[in-house]
């Protein structure tokens, strides 16, 4: 396990909220298969093509935080070593979309963001792994405004797929 000293996350004042309440966290199979295959009935896992959506069962920490740090640190999922970026993924026409932001209420944000060219090649790096050296793959930014469209795309979906059944 990491230092705590050495991780920044120990000064977060909210009390490592991101990790506290693990919820679609995107992992390649070499990543899922790492940190989190032991660790089965304490996840839910979805599948969305060749990535793994890990999400906590009821809410609680992410298996791999203990007593106060990541037991997994030095070998964290992309997604963990990218935040406070996020990703979002997406298979569109052989093209897989790769977009990142950092929309967070993470305190220590200005601290810890990397920059978008680090982020970037982080992100091209995950989705290299997930869908292989062949893929068509295409990495950017995502604004306030595309992730609230997309948002707002998904929030609808979801409620007509509800209002329908």
């Amino acid at each position: 396990m990491e230092a705590l000293a050495t991780n920044p996350c120990a000064a977060c004042t909210i009390d490592q909220d991101c990790c506290n309440h693990l919820c679609g966290l995107r992992l390649t199979q070499i990543e899922f298969d790492r940190c989190f295959r032991h660790h089965d009935d304490d996840i839910v896992v979805e599948r969305d093509g060749p990535l793994y959506i890990v999400s906590q069962r009821d809410g609680n920490a992410c298996p791999n935080w203990q007593d106060g740090g990541c037991k997994v640190y030095d070998q964290r999922p992309r997604e963990c070593a990218l935040f406070p970026h996020t990703l979002y993924v997406r298979l569109h026409h052989n093209v897989v979309s790769v977009r990142v932001h950092s929309d967070t209420k993470c305190p220590l944000k200005a601290q810890l963001i990397s920059s978008q060219s680090e982020a970037a090649a982080l992100a091209n790096e995950f989705a290299r792994e997930a869908f292989g050296d062949q893929a068509r793959i295409r990495v950017g930014s995502e604004t306030k405004w595309q992730r609230l469209g997309r948002v707002s795309r998904t929030l609808v979906s979801r409620v007509l797929g509800t209002l329908l059944r």
